[in-house]
């Protein structure tokens, strides 16, 4: 059985491309009591907070799903 972040990698891998960056991890991170979803992503000429911001917006969709 796959990990919540490799289905959640599955999930988004296409939408996130679909913005014009690689998909390079997906992990869920426990930082005090509390559960975080990280997406790393990466492009050659470096990545941009509106890349950050670009692939937020198109993946929460997703993940609220």
């Amino acid at each position: 059985m796959a990990s919540a972040a490799e289905r959640v990698y599955g999930l988004i891998k296409d939408t996130v491309e679909a913005q014009g960056v690689a998909l390079w991890d997906v992990r869920f991170v426990k930082e005090g009591a509390s559960w975080y979803l990280r997406v790393f992503i990466d492009k050659p000429e470096g990545i941009s907070i509106d890349d950050c911001t670009n692939v937020s917006h198109a993946i929460d969709p997703i993940l609220d799903e």
